[in-house]
């Protein structure tokens, strides 16, 4: 499988995985509180549990319409920006007394991931005989 099979492979992965874990911010709130790492998180009626899922929806479906149109670079160049909202997120849980494990877990890792997957699509391959 080539790298940019797997940084599809892994895009589409992550576009699902942000479209259930977005929409059940919007829909079913209650089931999603505590998975965001803080401390204290807004009850299920606070509309701020909708805005987070909206915002999530929003990145996928950007990142989505980006793996129809099959444009490697802008995706790769979007993913890059995009990184910096799961790395906001774990910093926000850091700095406001929340679990570690979940900034690292969740947060961290979802960034990284988006950075591997940005480097897979804008790296390219050196060329023979150069």
């Amino acid at each position: 499988m080539t790298r940019i099979k797997i940084a599809y492979a892994l895009s589409a992965a992550l576009v699902l995985f942000v479209l259930y874990f977005g929409s059940g911010y919007v829909f079913f709130p209650q089931t999603q509180t505590g998975g965001f790492g803080l401390p204290v998180m807004p009850s299920e009626g606070d509309p701020i549990l909708a805005v987070k899922g909206v915002r999530d929806i929003g990145t996928a479906l950007v990142v989505l319409a980006l793996l129809l149109f099959r444009n490697v670079r802008a995706l790769g160049w979007a993913m890059l920006a995009l990184a910096f909202i799961p790395f906001g997120d774990m910093l926000i849980v850091l700095t406001h007394n929340g679990s570690v494990a979940a900034a690292l877990g969740i947060h961290g890792a979802t960034c990284a991931v988006m950075l591997l997957i940005s480097a897979l699509f804008l790296i390219r391959p050196a060329q023979s005989g150069q």
